[in-house]
């Protein structure tokens, strides 16, 4: 399927299938008397033609007198013509009937209700939601030391038996349309994920007869699917995390208007992500044409912002675009200089974070060559990025505190601190192999489950992801992952 062009959904790739087939045909039922019996050929059959016929004719003499050599080419050649053409349209017509049978696999909608270590359990109802909730999980997962894989499709998450059979089963897209992961928080005891084009996915603890961790899906339906994700943050340290849409023209000009509501929430009583406001957003009305592509919280503890809107005047583009600063989302925010947006939104120095991290990231940054890294913590409200320069790593900090890092290839750290003695325990493992072409976008942990996002990439573009959930063999001896005795805190 990496043929189909991005944009183009099943069904229309099927039916510009069936009428490449019946052009292709109606092509073929054209008469051959467009073209002169002659003309037909090119001189180098015309030097065989005379060969065969072994008689001396000159240029002057057209190829087509009804001599019995040429006749005989002269029908070779239509036949083989028309051979050529009834092989290439059976290829078609077989390629269309693979598309019909791809597509209609497809649409069988995939059980996911317990997926236990071992396989899946069809016959399994999906739990009932929690006291206090209406939303029940798509899924309860039991991870064990052989990975449980699952890949991003319109219907949600689904599970694949092995990351090859991701490989080639999604079309390369520019990533601002592609389904993929694009941003992680972590809030208590749970992980988050803003999915590109789909909505949320929440990962939270499961007690019950099946233990495991819950999966739940917030979809924001077509609505999402026009847009971009462009941010997913907590406005608070207890707020609900908040998605920003919007849309994206870098790789394709877009006849959309901007996203209208722009801001998402989601929570237990129901299923659909829910639109709210922030007032430092809301002084750029999208009905006026104000979209907004960034926002984040940096490292002096404001908030940045971007807002801009295009008009067309004489056949050219016109981009107005605001840069703005507030040290609360509930205020309006002041505009700054685009220098002063650059160097906010530079990586931290490795001293700007907190001690216990600070002391565990240099020691991941010794064990793995790396220099940065792209850090998710309950303690965070957005993803916050260290530097002392060098290649990138993917962290997830507990406050308990431990530190789990992984290189984009797999190569992954364990590393169990101490708000007193620093450091006290580091070991090393690897996540799952990956395909060639596949790389690791973020780790993370809920209760004894390691959980790690992954996308097939070639430049800016995005083929298959999901994620894969799992539990080392090499973390098996630990308890809570991280907790230390109180002595030692």
């Amino acid at each position: 399927m990496r043929e189909n062009p991005a944009g183009i959904a099943n069904s229309d790739m099927r039916e510009s299938a069936r009428e490449a087939v019946f052009s292709f045909l109606s092509w073929n039922a054209r008469p051959w008397t467009l073209r002169k019996p002659h003309e037909a050929f090119a001189p180098r059959e015309r030097r065989r033609v005379k060969s065969c016929a072994k008689t001396s004719w000159s240029d002057s003499t057209p190829p087509g007198k009804n001599t019995p050599c040429a006749l005989q080419n002269k029908a070779k050649f239509v036949y083989n013509i028309y051979m050529s053409r009834f092989c290439l349209a059976a290829l078609a017509a077989l390629l269309v009937l693979s598309c019909e049978s791809a597509i209609e696999a497809e649409r069988v909608p995939v059980d996911l209700p317990v997926v236990p270590a071992a396989g899946i359990e069809t016959s399994f109802t999906p739990p009932a939601p929690p006291p206090g909730q209406s939303v029940s999980p798509m899924a309860v997962l039991q991870a064990g030391e052989f990975p449980l894989w699952f890949q991003f499709a319109t219907e949600g998450p689904r599970r694949i038996e092995t990351i090859e059979a991701a490989s080639y089963s999604a079309a390369l897209i520019p990533w601002p349309h592609a389904q993929h992961v694009r941003f992680v928080l972590a809030q208590d005891d749970e992980l988050l994920l803003a999915v590109n084009h789909d909505g949320f996915i929440r990962l939270a603890p499961w007690q019950g007869s099946n233990d495991g961790v819950a999966m739940y899906r917030f979809a924001g339906g077509e609505f999402w699917q026009q847009y971009t994700v462009g941010a997913f943050v907590r406005p608070d340290p207890g707020a609900s995390p908040v998605a920003l849409l919007y849309r994206n023209d870098w790789f394709l000009l877009q006849d959309l208007q901007p996203p209208s509501p722009r801001l998402w929430t989601f929570d237990e009583r129901s299923a659909a992500p829910r639109a709210i406001s922030l007032p430092s957003l809301d002084a750029f009305a999208p009905e006026e044409g104000w979209d907004m592509n960034a926002l984040s919280q940096c490292g002096d503890g404001n908030w940045y912002f971007r807002a801009g809107r295009r008009a067309i005047g004489k056949g050219v583009v016109m981009q107005e675009v605001h840069m703005l600063r507030t040290d609360s989302l509930e205020r309006e925010g002041v505009r700054v200089t685009h220098s002063e947006f650059q160097a906010a939104a530079r990586p931290e120095r490795l001293d700007a974070a907190p001690p216990a991290l600070r002391e565990m990231l240099a020691a991941v940054f010794a064990e793995s060559g790396a220099g940065l890294a792209s850090v998710v913590s309950p303690e965070f409200q957005t993803m916050r990025y260290f530097s002392e320069g060098g290649s990138l790593v993917h962290a997830f900090y507990s406050p308990n505190p431990f530190l789990l890092a992984a290189t984009p290839a797999g190569d992954a750290v364990y590393v169990r601190g101490s708000s007193l003695a620093g450091v006290q325990q580091t070991i090393r493992f690897s996540l799952p192999v990956l395909p060639e072409g596949f790389v690791y976008t973020g780790i993370g942990m809920v209760a004894d489950t390691v959980f790690a996002t992954w996308e097939e990439q070639a430049g800016f573009s995005i083929g298959a992801a999901g994620f894969v959930a799992i539990r080392p063999t090499e973390l098996n001896g630990l308890e809570d992952f991280g907790a230390l005795p109180d002595a030692d805190k």
